[in-house]
């Protein structure tokens, strides 16, 4: 990958940017720390990969942004190559892969994003770990390898060989390994219950003949039985037959004698309701009489109705009018009654008022000692006047000055109890301290716990895995059976064609399509029973692993807890510490508190203001007691105005009095008058007189009005008679013609009985002359029959039975064979696997692996290491070790280092040499690891610390880049020294300010 342009708009520090690497060669970019270098590399690798160091997907959108784009033009395997990223706020990324094809750009983005990556992966032949471990030399990751353990080097190492995917095979093969060695078991296990089962299946065939000659006996006994069950049932259907016809008629009999009952009791009843009708009509005189007596009583009770009504109208009428004179009457009465209560009151009240108009004298004098009592509180109210501002502002100072020694001593007692608190926090602080480093020992064992569970969650995901892959591979191998078992059928079948080709087949094709059909059946049977058994090894194991996994889920159950317990006392013990601080503070600010309540060291002018108001308080002659007494004489004669006011109001109400007083007397004498001559309501009085006039003249009598009503209602039946007299003319011919139908219908009805008695007679004469019932005889000879057959059955199931154990017995056989054959291949198989687990093992293949490549990581490491030291550094690296306790070789990763002196440990070297060092190293496995990724390592991006280097050291690593500069197309150096950027030719410097980062290039 050579990168060509590189176009930016609002990604991480970048508002806008266009870049072009056109023919640079060794470049580096510099600029101050924060500036935005390495931002370009993660534009590069966000562009190509989807990945950078920003924890979320949003955050490489500038800030106060929406949307960040990336374009990244560059060149691979001799192609160019465009990739345009965008990422928008709280949405998704869009990616656009494009190639040039005679002049212009062709896509190639597929319709997903994910598939577009791999694309990207698969035309640029790397991906992103093998970037940041070749071409990208990020700061730290060569000491990183140095200063970890042998052990830890070689797992790096092999990390970044990618050699885990042979322990994925190593696990793989001992799983099956382990799979075989089930299935022996099981294949051994079943082949002594297959032998035992040939045993006892030898001794089938006497038994199976002992049985054939007991069914061909009962066979005869119950063909016997048959024929006499036959004939029996033939004579029982003629007598059946019989019998039906026989209960037939009789019961057409019982209907027939039922009917001509019924005739005989309506023929009695119609009968007897004509001798009523006849006595009604003979009775034809009296009713019309009684009827037409009815209807003139019916008339004379209709007028009395009438005035009835009119009499009821008029006493109503004259009842209303002597209630309203009664009312009136009553009214007037009240009203006389109400005017001699006003006369009393007014008289009373005129008795009252005399008393008041007595005092006259008495309440003129107390008003002048009033009028002198007011004049003396006048002057003292004038001189406390002039003094009660002052005596305000002296009790408002006051309070001011309590309140504000309220305040300070209410902050003290704050303080003194914050004091107190603070002081019970400090106590608990070591107590708090130990059960930190318990919880802390406590998470770290249950996060070893977290991590085992997860590693046994994935072993179960992939058992799960495996035991989806054999249902697939089960239905498919019984799906296969099963079309094999129907063209077997097929070919059971006389002439039947090859299931194939539908041609015809002789005798030797099909001997030979049956024996292939029946080798796959064969086969097919053998893999499913392999797939089962190795579902019940599965199951088992997926069994223990989620009781593990359960027990592990409840042993880690109180981590958060703990954490979150953790968080609190690391909260606490930080509050402690602030506390302590807070105390030194508190009670400096006691100290201060109490030295001003004591000394009145507060609010100085309000104490100045109130000492120089009592100074003019004293000046007022004014006496507070002598004031009170003088409000005291005046209250003593207040009476006097509200006697003086009673006294007018006295003598206004006697000159009223004096006028309503006689009103009264005179409409108190005007209501008796009017009471004692009977003069109420002349108009009332009036009508009463008419109503009586007009009772008069009605003529009403009720008691003869109440003679016709009785008359009358005795009469009442004589209508209910005449009503049955006109009914009795009517319905009398009916019943006699209907009188004469049903005497008809009974002589019919007699007849049919005497033929149908005759009848009756003749099939039981018939019945009696047969054999009788032969049910009994059909039911024990039916029973022997189903006992027979029960037998045969019996027999047929034993015999059946016998010959599926016959037919078993030959499929055991085979299944002996085709077993052994089985537990062969399992034990090979289980062999074969072994060895493949220790040959993709640790000290297999990948021991193989690391010892090739160790030797061209070493050749690369010292070139580049003797131009960075003039060949003053040498790097070895060592795999096996002899033992301190015995000879036996210990597989190791050490790396020895020699210059002009010997060999000494990497960690007594300086700074600078240990740069260098770790620098060759870095690089040679980079290049060593792009080779095996078969992809070439066209651009080299290095950002490396260069700060522990001296002048010459920097001249050397300088030198170093510039001589392996053939090797590369792009070399790109990041650095903020400026002694290293005046080292280059091309520089890409990175400055940022207000509105971002933003790029010059020099050179």
């Amino acid at each position: 990958m050579i990168p060509q342009k590189l176009r930016l708009k609002n990604f991480l520090s970048y508002q806008q940017l266009a870049l072009d690497f056109s023919g640079l060669h060794v470049a580096c970019i510099c600029g101050g720390n924060g500036s935005g270098k390495s931002s370009l590399l993660e534009a590069m690798s966000w562009a190509i990969w989807g990945a950078s160091r920003v924890a979320s997907e949003d955050d490489v959108i500038h800030v106060g942004s929406k949307e960040a784009q990336v374009d990244f033009t560059f060149m691979a395997g001799g192609e160019v190559y465009r990739v345009m990223r965008s990422r928008s706020r709280n949405s998704s990324t869009s990616l656009e892969f494009q190639v040039l094809s005679e002049g212009k750009f062709k896509s190639l983005t597929e319709r997903k994003v994910r598939s577009t990556q791999q694309t990207i992966v698969s035309h640029l032949k790397m991906d992103y770990e093998t970037f940041i471990n070749s071409a990208y030399l990020r700061q730290g990751r060569a000491d990183e390898f140095m200063l970890k353990r042998p052990s830890d080097r070689k797992q790096i190492l092999a990390d970044m060989l990618a050699l885990s995917q042979y322990d994925d095979l190593a696990e793989r093969a001992k799983d099956i390994a382990r799979t075989s060695k089930a299935e022996s078991i099981v294949l051994e296990n079943m082949l002594v219950q297959i032998r035992a089962q040939i045993l006892e299946g030898e001794a089938i065939a006497p038994q199976l003949a002992a049985l054939q000659a007991q069914l061909t006996e009962l066979q005869g006994w119950e063909s016997r039985d048959r024929d006499r069950l036959r004939v029996a049932e033939e004579l029982q259907k003629q007598y059946e037959s019989h019998l039906q016809q026989l209960t037939w008629l009789q019961q057409q009999q019982a209907g027939l004698t039922s009917n001509l009952m019924q005739t005989d009791r309506q023929l009695l009843s119609q009968r007897k309701q004509i001798q009523q009708l006849e006595v009604t009509l003979s009775q034809r005189s009296q009713i019309l009489q009684d009827r037409d007596r009815y209807q003139l009583l019916a008339m004379q009770t209709a007028e009395l109705e009438c005035k009835f009504q009119t009499y009821q109208h008029l006493s109503d009428r004259r009842v209303d009018f002597s209630h309203k004179l009664t009312g009136l009457q009553t009214e007037l009465k009240a009203q006389l009654r109400h005017y001699q209560a006003q006369l009393e009151a007014l008289v009373q009240q005129e008795q009252d008022l005399q008393g008041i108009l007595g005092r006259a004298s008495e309440i003129e004098a107390a008003i002048a000692q009033l009028n002198l009592a007011r004049s003396v509180l006048q002057e003292f109210d004038r001189l406390h006047g002039q003094s009660t501002p002052l005596i305000h502002r002296h009790q408002v100072l006051q309070h001011q000055l309590e309140r504000e020694q309220t305040k300070l001593a209410a902050k003290l007692e704050e303080l003194v109890a914050k004091r107190e608190q603070l002081y019970l926090q400090v106590q608990n602080h070591d107590r708090l301290l130990v059960n930190a480093q318990e919880l802390d020992r406590q998470i770290v064992l249950l996060q070893k716990k977290q991590v085992y569970q997860q590693r046994v969650h994935e072993k179960g995901l992939e058992r799960r895995d495996f035991l989806e892959r054999l249902k697939i591979r089960l239905a498919d191998s019984e799906a296969a059976f099963n079309k094999l078992e129907a063209k077997m059928r097929q070919l059971t079948v006389p002439n039947a064609p090859c299931p194939l080709c539908d041609r015809p087949l002789d005798e030797a094709h099909w001997q030979l399509v049956q024996k292939k059909h029946k080798k796959e059946s064969r086969d097919l049977q053998a893999d499913i029973w392999v797939v089962k058994e190795q579902q019940a090894a599965s199951d088992c194991e997926i069994q223990v692993l989620r009781e593990e996994y359960r027990s592990l889920m409840k042993e880690i159950a109180p981590l958060n807890d703990l954490i979150q317990r953790k968080g609190n006392l690391q909260e606490r013990l930080k509050a402690i510490a602030e506390a302590q601080q807070r105390l030194e503070l508190i009670d400096a600010e006691i100290a201060e508190l109490r030295d001003r309540l004591q000394t009145n060291n507060y609010s100085r002018e309000a104490w100045e203001e109130m000492e120089l108001i009592d100074r003019n308080i004293r000046k007022f002659a004014y006496d507070e007691k002598n004031h009170a007494l003088a409000r005291g004489d005046v209250e003593r004669w207040r009476w006097a105005e509200v006697k003086q006011s009673e006294l007018k109001n006295a003598q206004r109400q006697a000159e009223n009095l004096a006028l309503k007083i006689p009103d009264l007397q005179t409409k108190i004498k005007q209501l008796h008058d009017r009471l004692d001559k009977n003069l109420i309501d002349l108009e009332v009085q009036h009508e009463l007189e008419q109503c009586d006039r007009a009772l008069v003249q009605l003529a009403y009598d009720p008691d003869i009005h109440h003679q016709l009503r009785s008359q009358k209602q005795e009469l009442t039946p004589a209508l209910l008679r005449y009503q049955e007299l006109a009914r009795a003319e009517q319905e009398y011919p009916e019943l006699q013609q209907q009188v004469q139908q049903l005497q008809q219908l009974h002589n019919v009805h007699q007849q049919e009985l005497e033929i149908m008695t005759n009848q009756i007679a003749q099939l039981q004469t018939q019945c009696q002359s047969s054999q009788g019932d032969r049910a009994e005889e059909i039911r024990s000879l039916r029973q022997n029959c189903q006992d027979w057959r029960s037998q045969m059955d019996g027999l047929l199931s034993q015999i059946g039975s016998l010959q599926q154990s016959q037919q078993q017995l030959e499929q055991n056989r085979q299944r002996e064979r085709e077993t052994l054959t089985q537990i062969e291949l399992a034990r090979h198989r289980q062999r074969i696997h072994s060895e493949l687990h220790q040959a993709f093992g640790k000290n297999g293949i990948q021991a193989l692996m690391l010892e090739n490549v160790l030797p061209q990581i070493e050749v690369e490491a010292n070139q580049i290491l003797a131009q960075l030291s003039d060949r003053q550094l040498n790097v070895r690296f060592i795999t096996q070790k002899s033992g301190k306790k015995s000879d036996r070789l210990i597989e190791t990763l050490d790396i020895e280092i020699a210059d002009t002196k010997g060999t000494r440990p990497y960690e007594t070297y300086s700074g600078g040499e240990a740069f260098r060092i770790n620098f060759a190293v870095r690089l040679a496995l980079s290049r060593v690891l792009a080779q095996r990724k078969g992809s070439t390592l066209q651009t080299l991006i290095i950002d490396e610390g260069f700060g522990s280097q001296d002048r010459l050291g920097c001249d050397r690593l300088v030198s170093a880049i510039n001589a392996i500069a053939p090797d590369f197309e792009c070399i790109l150096v990041i650095t903020h020294m400026p002694q290293m950027k005046e080292a280059f030719n091309t520089l890409i410097e990175v400055s940022k300010g207000d509105e971002g980062s933003t790029v010059q290039l020099v050179g």
